[in-house]
Protein backbone atom coordinates (compact mmCIF):
# COMPACT_ATOMS: atom_id res chain seq x y z
CA UNK A 1 0.00 0.00 0.00
CA UNK A 2 1.64 3.30 -1.24
CA UNK A 3 0.59 6.15 1.26
CA UNK A 4 2.38 9.14 -0.01
CA UNK A 5 1.40 11.37 2.84
CA UNK A 6 2.94 8.74 5.69
CA UNK A 7 5.87 7.94 3.37
CA UNK A 8 6.73 11.52 3.13
CA UNK A 9 6.86 12.38 6.49
CA UNK A 10 8.44 9.22 7.92
CA UNK A 11 11.35 10.20 5.03
CA UNK A 12 11.80 13.50 6.28
CA UNK A 13 11.89 11.88 10.13
CA UNK A 14 14.53 9.63 8.51
CA UNK A 15 16.38 12.13 7.12
CA UNK A 16 16.90 14.63 10.21
CA UNK A 17 17.47 13.57 13.46
CA UNK A 18 16.04 16.44 14.92
CA UNK A 19 12.82 15.19 13.26
CA UNK A 20 13.00 11.65 14.07
CA UNK A 21 13.19 12.96 17.77
CA UNK A 22 10.62 15.26 17.62
CA UNK A 23 8.67 12.79 15.81
CA UNK A 24 9.12 10.27 18.28
CA UNK A 25 7.59 12.77 21.14
CA UNK A 26 4.59 13.95 19.56
CA UNK A 27 3.91 9.29 18.63
CA UNK A 28 4.72 8.59 21.59
CA UNK A 29 4.88 11.02 25.13
CA UNK A 30 2.88 14.26 23.56
CA UNK A 31 -0.54 12.45 24.38
CA UNK A 32 0.11 12.40 27.88
CA UNK A 33 1.19 15.94 27.92
CA UNK A 34 -1.98 16.30 26.15
CA UNK A 35 -3.91 13.90 28.82
CA UNK A 36 -2.37 16.10 31.70
CA UNK A 37 -3.97 19.55 30.12
CA UNK A 38 -7.36 18.23 29.87
CA UNK A 39 -6.54 17.33 33.71
CA UNK A 40 -5.38 20.73 34.16
CA UNK A 41 -8.47 22.25 32.22
CA UNK A 42 -10.85 19.99 34.24
CA UNK A 43 -9.21 21.72 37.50
CA UNK A 44 -9.30 25.20 36.15
CA UNK A 45 -13.36 24.64 35.51
CA UNK A 46 -14.22 22.14 37.91
CA UNK A 47 -16.62 24.53 39.52
CA UNK A 48 -18.75 24.12 36.01
CA UNK A 49 -18.18 20.34 35.72
CA UNK A 50 -21.53 18.69 36.10
CA UNK A 51 -22.29 15.02 35.83
CA UNK A 52 -24.05 15.30 32.83
CA UNK A 53 -20.70 16.26 31.19
CA UNK A 54 -19.33 13.15 33.10
CA UNK A 55 -21.46 10.85 31.38
CA UNK A 56 -21.12 12.22 28.01
CA UNK A 57 -17.41 11.64 28.19
CA UNK A 58 -17.97 8.48 28.96
CA UNK A 59 -20.21 8.02 26.42
CA UNK A 60 -18.57 9.42 24.03
CA UNK A 61 -15.55 7.12 25.24
CA UNK A 62 -17.87 3.46 24.90
CA UNK A 63 -18.75 4.50 21.82
CA UNK A 64 -15.31 5.66 19.85
CA UNK A 65 -13.82 2.11 21.71
CA UNK A 66 -16.64 0.15 20.50
CA UNK A 67 -16.31 1.21 17.01
CA UNK A 68 -12.42 0.56 17.21
CA UNK A 69 -13.52 -2.89 18.64
CA UNK A 70 -16.18 -3.94 16.12
CA UNK A 71 -14.26 -2.61 12.94
CA UNK A 72 -11.08 -3.62 13.97
CA UNK A 73 -12.15 -6.72 12.74
CA UNK A 74 -13.99 -5.76 9.56
CA UNK A 75 -10.92 -3.82 8.39
CA UNK A 76 -7.06 -4.93 8.47
CA UNK A 77 -4.65 -2.68 7.94
CA UNK A 78 -0.92 -3.99 8.17
CA UNK A 79 1.60 -1.33 9.48
CA UNK A 80 3.96 0.79 7.64
CA UNK A 81 6.89 -0.32 8.98
CA UNK A 82 5.81 -4.25 8.49
CA UNK A 83 5.02 -4.04 4.63
CA UNK A 84 7.98 -2.01 3.99
CA UNK A 85 10.33 -4.00 6.33
CA UNK A 86 12.20 -1.24 8.53
CA UNK A 87 12.71 -0.55 12.21
CA UNK A 88 9.89 1.80 13.19
CA UNK A 89 11.22 4.80 14.76
CA UNK A 90 9.78 4.06 18.08
CA UNK A 91 7.95 1.17 19.73
CA UNK A 92 5.20 0.44 17.62
CA UNK A 93 2.92 -2.79 18.17
CA UNK A 94 3.08 -5.36 15.29
CA UNK A 95 -0.93 -5.97 15.12
CA UNK A 96 -3.35 -4.36 12.92
CA UNK A 97 -2.71 -0.99 12.74
CA UNK A 98 -6.63 0.46 12.34
CA UNK A 99 -7.10 2.85 13.58
CA UNK A 100 -5.12 4.58 15.69
CA UNK A 101 -5.40 4.40 19.48
CA UNK A 102 -3.35 6.77 20.28
CA UNK A 103 -4.83 8.87 17.08
CA UNK A 104 -8.43 7.58 18.68
CA UNK A 105 -7.34 9.64 22.42
CA UNK A 106 -6.19 12.50 20.89
CA UNK A 107 -9.04 12.79 18.90
CA UNK A 108 -11.47 12.17 21.87
CA UNK A 109 -9.53 14.68 24.21
CA UNK A 110 -9.98 17.47 21.51
CA UNK A 111 -14.03 16.66 21.54
CA UNK A 112 -13.61 16.78 25.41
CA UNK A 113 -11.90 19.93 25.54
CA UNK A 114 -15.14 21.49 23.64
CA UNK A 115 -17.07 20.37 26.18
CA UNK A 116 -15.17 21.94 28.75
CA UNK A 117 -14.07 24.89 27.94
CA UNK A 118 -13.67 25.84 24.03
CA UNK A 119 -10.56 28.40 25.03
CA UNK A 120 -7.79 25.65 25.37
CA UNK A 121 -9.17 24.14 21.85
CA UNK A 122 -6.37 25.29 19.78
CA UNK A 123 -4.00 24.24 21.38
CA UNK A 124 -5.50 20.56 22.00
CA UNK A 125 -6.01 20.49 18.14
CA UNK A 126 -2.68 21.38 16.90
CA UNK A 127 -2.11 18.98 19.64
CA UNK A 128 -3.63 16.13 18.24
CA UNK A 129 -2.60 16.92 14.51
CA UNK A 130 1.13 16.67 15.92
CA UNK A 131 0.11 12.81 17.34
CA UNK A 132 -1.38 11.99 14.33
CA UNK A 133 1.63 13.26 12.49
CA UNK A 134 4.02 11.92 14.41
CA UNK A 135 2.56 8.04 14.68
CA UNK A 136 2.60 8.39 10.49
CA UNK A 137 6.18 9.88 10.90
CA UNK A 138 7.83 7.35 12.90
CA UNK A 139 6.40 4.31 10.53
CA UNK A 140 3.17 3.17 13.22
CA UNK A 141 0.56 4.30 10.91
CA UNK A 142 -0.86 4.65 7.59
CA UNK A 143 -3.04 7.93 7.12
CA UNK A 144 -6.56 5.18 6.68
CA UNK A 145 -5.93 4.62 10.27
CA UNK A 146 -5.65 8.01 11.66
CA UNK A 147 -8.67 9.12 9.69
CA UNK A 148 -10.26 5.88 10.92
CA UNK A 149 -9.47 6.87 14.66
CA UNK A 150 -10.52 10.87 13.82
CA UNK A 151 -14.02 9.26 12.47
CA UNK A 152 -14.51 6.90 15.68
CA UNK A 153 -13.96 10.10 18.03
CA UNK A 154 -16.20 12.29 15.97
CA UNK A 155 -18.73 9.59 16.15
CA UNK A 156 -18.40 8.81 19.79
CA UNK A 157 -18.52 13.06 19.92
CA UNK A 158 -22.07 12.83 18.05
CA UNK A 159 -23.46 9.68 19.53
CA UNK A 160 -22.84 11.82 23.31
CA UNK A 161 -24.33 15.11 22.06
CA UNK A 162 -27.46 13.75 21.18
CA UNK A 163 -28.05 11.16 24.52
CA UNK A 164 -30.82 12.54 26.94
CA UNK A 165 -29.44 12.56 30.37
CA UNK A 166 -31.59 13.09 33.55
CA UNK A 167 -31.96 16.89 33.64
CA UNK A 168 -31.02 16.77 37.49
CA UNK A 169 -27.19 15.82 35.79
CA UNK A 170 -26.97 19.25 34.13
CA UNK A 171 -27.47 20.63 37.26
CA UNK A 172 -25.25 18.73 39.93
CA UNK A 173 -21.70 19.84 39.53
CA UNK A 174 -18.74 17.20 40.31
CA UNK A 175 -16.91 19.76 42.58
CA UNK A 176 -17.38 18.37 46.15
CA UNK A 177 -17.25 22.20 47.22
CA UNK A 178 -19.83 23.99 45.23
CA UNK A 179 -22.55 20.24 46.22
CA UNK A 180 -21.60 21.70 49.79
CA UNK A 181 -22.00 25.29 49.14
CA UNK A 182 -25.17 24.46 47.94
Amino acid sequence: MTDPIQHALHSAATQNPLLASLSVFCASGLLFVLVALLALTGLLNLRRLTWRLVARVVSSLAVAALLTLLLNHVFTDVRPFVVEHYTPLAHASNDNGFPSDHGLVAALLVFWAWWIDRRWLPLFIVGMLAVMAGRLAIGAHHTLDILGSLIFAAAGFAAASVLRFPARWGDRTVSRAQRQGA
